[in-house]
């Protein structure tokens, strides 16, 4: 039995406790499926997230993006078990997510995207920019990035999010280097 194959296929399932609170492993993700790690990480940390409703809907884009992504990046037998489970994860809420129109789901996932954009760009422009602020931008970028899935989209909405979407890396990676090389992270735009 191949080890990589049985851990993908079961870290789904495994389940841990954590200040009373049941929230799932993270998936095992092979490594030539890299590039939707960061699709499915948003999608898990939205898992524990119960202050928000709409968090389960952005999760649920967040893994039917990675699965669209990663599809033509599965070439073995692990990635492909990989996507397997995360289709099961999206079969689960199938049912769910069926009560929205794939208009309103745009509608939930871009607020949420430019809600966390905005978070993340008011900490800065406000001169209290971190490593956290950081991990925002980054994440807004990762949500911008999912609403590349909605068809009937403005010409509008696309170009703007795909502005704040560059905005959001490029501005991640500053904070970020300016704390590495110590010195002031400078609030606002290029």
């Amino acid at each position: 039995i191949d080890l990589d194959q049985s851990t993908a296929r079961t870290s789904i399932s495994i389940r841990r406790v954590k200040n009373n609170i049941t929230t799932m492993a993270p998936l095992k993700i092979p490594p030539e499926l890299k590039r939707i790690t960061q699709y499915i990480r948003r999608a898990e940390e939205l898992d524990n997230d119960k202050t928000k409703p709409e968090s389960r809907l952005v999760a649920y884009y967040c893994r039917q993006y990675a699965v669209q992504s990663g599809i033509s990046l599965a070439k073995s037998d692990a990635s492909r078990n990989c996507l397997g489970d995360i289709l099961a994860e999206l079969e689960k809420e199938k049912e769910p997510m069926s009560a929205f129109s794939k208009e309103e789901a745009y509608v939930v996932s871009r607020k949420f995207a430019v809600d966390v954009f905005d978070k993340a760009d008011a900490e800065d422009r406000g001169g209290v920019a971190n490593k956290g602020t950081a991990k925002t931008f980054y994440a807004a970028a990762v949500f911008l990035e999912v609403l590349e899935q909605f068809d009937d989209v403005s010409e509008e909405d696309i170009k703007e999010n795909k502005q704040k979407r560059i905005y959001a890396k490029w501005k991640a990676t500053e904070i970020l280097k300016a704390i590495k090389e110590g010195r002031e992270i400078l609030p606002g735009g290029y």
